[in-house]
């Protein structure tokens, strides 16, 4: 091989540059001078033809110099054509001729030449600067005749020693493999070379003989740094396969197909495996959950066109059966090369997420629905306003149908219904000690019961299939409790039964400040009632104190000073002091009578029975034979009492009292339906309208100075009230208040039909 700079050229390469320069030299005298011989005798046909042997060493050897190299060697060949030449013009055209043949002989050549030089500076540059060690031998010798910079630093030598080595010195497998080698090429021949110090070196060596079977070539690779790449890429397999065994997330490792072709230990853990061989070679797409599928073949398809860290969650089966969540991530690596493409499939085991996220919706569904059920219960402070809304709250969140209340006062053994929802009928009352309520209201104990038509076939209340007793609480045990039944669920589930018993705790502050309002309520209501009875009984004591003190005291004084004037008188005593002795006594009897009605109508109930009016009326027309009164009327039978007279003696007598002695009182009566009405109108001064709306209240009089206590009107108020009937005053000429007072009562009719206990309607 030629070419590259004389530094880096072997020696034997140098010496054959050297036999080669002086051979150019040596045939161009020999040209030159056997021209020159043959000249002077007179031959000029065969010595031209030694020109060519320098000519062309020359462009081989030096291509780019050959056409001047010729360019003087065809001028010293001219000029002795021309010295010599016997002037005829033939030889020198001849010469001509030859000349231009050299120079495109030397063209010729130094262009072959040239890219000879190019192509084997290529090859000499390939030689000298791969990275496998390279040496050419003599198959026929034995010897090494090049060796490559690789090569010699790889067995210690330098580049010129390694040359004329005997190939089996560096190569002890050589002579076995010389047979092998003639026959054909060795390849990947994994065997030692021995270098400069005698050590021995592991090498990759390939080699064969060039196509002229003069030449061997032979490419060795050192194994050292492969194997130590080897290690190195084995201790990170090794690593990477604790990593991934060791971490908690699942790894399935899939082929283009699908299948499983490797997995590490999490994903054996979470699918229920015993090794890898449970889970290499299965379908990634039969371990999902078949609701599922649909979307795990989404998240394939979308990373195998080219999605990033496809993410996502799916239910999988384990191999053991049951379902588990898992969050997944899909990475497809594309075929590279000889590596085929794979899917990595990471899986990420969050049962205990989905489970604390189940519990957090529950724990806020409680709070939400325990929230609500308060808000309600806040509403009111009346437990019969509290409760029923906080059931009727608490069952509707709860989707159960029915349900109650049952709450029990201390020292009480009875558990008293005070709320219910639904058409079941609870009982009124509950035994303590009864079962189920013993284990709610004696020890306090939430009860749950599903499947209550199994466990209880002869329960009175078929119907409910799920109850639910918890306990109300209070400061010193269980004050009630709340029941819930359902007709459609079979079970109660656990995150309603804490609901219900949260409600129960909730539920207890309220409903004792609710019994504590109760019996605060019922404490005033007994203090006012006593209050009011006293208040009456003080009333009633002063009236009749007074009545006693006062008003008869006046009347039986102004009778006796009456009878004493009249006794002091000589003779007859006059009419008029006779006339007012019996007016004070009279007036006496009246507010003794009036005193007598009132406590009738307050210690004897009202028995009432069929009374005629007719002759209650006539009565009284006898007893003011002084006063004008008409009866204008049916003869109607009314439903009353003994008592009944008092209503017109207190009518007539204040009309009698306020009218004077020519008062005119006109009493009338008519049936209408179930009720007789009767007016009592007088022409005595009449009632101003502002007094009407009080006329009938105890202790009010007129606007006269009469005497009295007011207790007339009101009197017959309270009978008539007493009746069941109703009265109104008014004027007997409408409009006109000076001319005369109308009463206007209405009776309860009498039916004959009621004596045969019948209606009266």
């Amino acid at each position: 091989m030629q070419g590259g700079s004389p530094g880096s050229r072997p020696p034997r390469a140098f010496t054959k540059k050297r036999l080669l320069d002086a051979s150019i030299i040596i045939s161009a005298l020999v040209a030159l001078s056997a021209a020159l011989y043959c000249f002077s005798i007179g031959f000029f046909i065969i010595v031209p033809h030694l020109f060519y042997i320098p000519i062309i060493l020359v462009a081989y050897q030096y291509p780019k110099r050959a056409v001047v190299f010729v360019g003087v060697l065809a001028a010293g060949y001219f000029a002795e054509v021309l010295f010599f030449s016997p002037g005829n013009g033939i030889e020198i055209a001849n010469a001509l001729l030859r000349i231009m043949i050299f120079f495109i002989v030397a063209i010729v050549i130094s262009n072959l030449s040239s890219r000879l030089q190019v192509r084997e500076s290529r090859y000499r540059g390939i030689f000298e600067t791969s990275g496998a060690g390279i040496f050419l031998f003599s198959p026929r010798t034995g010897e090494v005749e090049e060796m490559n910079q690789q090569c010699a630093a790889m067995l210690g030598y330098s580049e010129n020693e390694g040359l004329s080595l005997k190939v089996p010195t560096i190569w002890p497998g050589y002579t076995g493999l010389t047979g092998a080698l003639e026959a054909g090429r060795l390849d990947g021949l994994d065997c030692n070379l021995v270098a400069r110090d005698g050590t021995s070196s592991a090498v990759l060596l390939s080699a064969n003989l060039l196509p002229d079977q003069q030449e061997g070539c032979v490419v060795v690779t050192g194994t050292a740094e492969l194997k130590r790449m080897e290690n190195h890429l084995r201790r990170s397999e090794e690593t990477l396969r604790v990593i991934l065994d060791t971490t908690d997330v699942g790894i399935l490792l899939t082929d283009p197909g699908r299948v499983i072709v490797d997995v590490n230990a999490a994903a054996i853990r979470f699918f229920g495996g015993a090794g890898r061989e449970d889970l290499i070679g299965l379908n990634p797409y039969d371990l999902v959950v078949e609701r599922d599928r649909e979307a795990w073949v989404a998240y394939q398809e979308r990373a195998l066109h080219g999605e990033a860290h496809v993410s996502g969650e799916c239910m999988f089966y384990r191999l053991d059966s049951p379902e588990w969540p898992a969050e997944i991530t899909i990475t497809h690596f594309a075929q590279d090369g000889t590596a085929p493409g794979r899917l990595v499939i990471s899986l990420r085991d969050i049962t205990e997420r989905r489970r604390a996220e189940k519990e957090m919706r529950e724990e806020n569904r409680r709070l939400f629905i325990t929230n609500e059920v308060i808000a309600a219960a806040a509403a009111s402070h009346r437990l019969d306003d509290l409760l029923p809304a906080t059931l009727e709250k608490a069952l509707a969140l709860l989707n159960l149908d029915i349900g109650a209340v049952h709450l029990m006062y201390p020292g009480d053994d009875l558990a008293r219904l005070r709320a219910s929802v639904g058409t079941e009928n609870f009982p009124l009352s509950v035994q303590r000690d009864e079962p189920p309520y013993r284990h709610v209201l004696v020890d306090g104990e939430a009860r749950f019961v599903d499947r209550f038509r199994e466990r209880y076939p002869g329960h009175d209340n078929p119907g409910i299939q799920s109850f639910a007793a918890v306990p109300i609480p209070g400061d010193a045990g269980p004050v009630g409790c709340i029941t819930a039944a359902s007709r459609i669920r079979e079970t109660i589930p656990e995150s309603e039964r804490l609901i219900l018993a949260a409600i129960g705790e909730e539920l207890g502050n309220a409903v004792v400040k609710g019994m504590l309002h109760e019996d605060i309520e019922a404490a005033l209501a007994s203090a006012n009632r006593y209050l009011g009875e006293a208040n009456a009984a003080t009333e009633a004591a002063n009236l009749y104190v007074d009545i006693l003190m006062h008003d008869i005291n006046n009347a039986n004084t102004a009778a006796m000073g009456y009878l004493q004037m009249a006794l002091e008188s000589t003779g007859e005593p006059p009419r008029d002091i006779v006339r007012k002795s019996f007016a004070a006594i009279y007036q006496s009897n009246e507010i003794i009578r009036n005193v007598s009605t009132i406590r009738k109508l307050k210690i004897e109930p009202a028995s009432l029975r069929p009374v005629r009016l007719d002759p209650v009326i006539r009565g009284m027309r006898n007893y003011y034979v002084d006063t004008s009164i008409t009866w204008e009327g049916p003869d109607a039978t009314v439903l009353a009492d003994d008592l009944i007279g008092e209503v017109f003696t207190n009518l007539i007598g204040n009309a009698a009292k306020f009218g004077g002695a020519g008062v005119e009182i006109t009493i009338s009566a008519r049936e209408e339906g179930d009720a007789v009405l009767v007016t009592v109108a007088d022409t005595g001064p009449g009632i101003p309208d502002a007094l009407k709306p009080h006329i009938f209240e105890r202790y009010q009089r007129g606007e006269t100075r009469k005497s009295g206590k007011g207790l007339g009107l009101y009197i017959v108020w309270m009978l008539v009230d007493r009746y069941g009937g109703s009265i109104l005053v008014g004027d007997r000429v409408s409009g006109r208040p000076g001319e005369g007072a109308a009463f206007m009562l209405t009776l309860p009719r009498y039916h004959p039909a009621v004596a045969a206990g019948e209606p009266n309607d």
